[in-house]
Parts: C-alpha cells; structure tokens; sequence
C-alpha cells in the first residue's frame, strides 16, 4: 500500500511482478530475502522479491512511512484499515491478498496464565476472526 499522492506520481501496477520496480518497505531484520507473497484470482500465487528502501521490526513505522510517500508495504488490514478509508493510503493490487499469516500463541499451561495475557489473546482471536469476515 503507498500513499495516494505518491500513486498518482508512480502509475498504477497491474501483476504482481511489476511490484519489485517500485521502492519497498519492508519488515523484518538482518540480511534475508525480502519478499512479498500474494495469492490471486483462482488461488494464483506469487512471490515478489525486492529491495527495501527501508526494513524495520516496527509495523507503525513501516505505515508512517508508507504514509509518508517513502514506498509501499504490506502490513495486517487491522493496522491499515482507518488510513485506507482516510484516502491516505490505496490498495495496489484489488485482486491479489497477502498469503495467510498463522499466529501462535505459546505458553507454559494454562493454570498459570496471568487473566492479562489471556485477554490479550481472547481479543487478538477475536479481531482477527471479524477480519477474515470482512
């Protein structure tokens, strides 16, 4: 996702290869690949690998600085969802979605969870339940 303004000026992509052109933001440290994994219409998937203008473990970061016109990025729609209806950042592609990302949650046993931590969890389940509705 870029900024709008920063849309209009770059064009419009219309296949996932086309993305590696563009300037990328990426999560993540050290020295690994940076790639984007999308899967498309009629369960196509794509893999784009890139080099980032910027790679950070910080997911606010990496928004801002989409925000900011600095490139385009791939971050949870919970994290995204009131910028894209602001108009401050576009969805690239329509048609193509970032794979499914699995969240585990680890801990010693259940009889030693602090009530915080197993609120934490109840609404992080519940949240991503109501995304995968949208």
């Amino acid at each position: 996702m870029p900024a709008r303004r920063w849309w209009r000026a770059w064009g419009s992509r219309r296949r996932p290869s086309e993305l590696s052109e563009w300037p990328g933001l990426s999560l993540g440290a050290g020295k690994h690949q940076h790639k984007w994994q999308l899967t498309g219409p009629q369960g196509a998937r794509a893999e784009v690998y890139f080099t980032p203008r910027m790679v950070t473990t910080d997911m606010l970061a990496l928004r801002e600085a989409a925000i900011a016109g600095i490139g385009i990025v791939q971050l949870p729609l919970l994290m995204v969802r009131d910028r894209l209806a602001a108009g401050e950042l576009v969805v690239v592609l329509d048609e193509w979605q970032p794979c499914r990302e699995v969240i585990h949650a680890v801990f010693a046993s259940r009889r030693g969870l602090l009530p915080s931590v197993r609120a934490l969890v109840d609404f992080l389940t519940e949240e991503y339940q109501r995304m995968e509705e949208d």
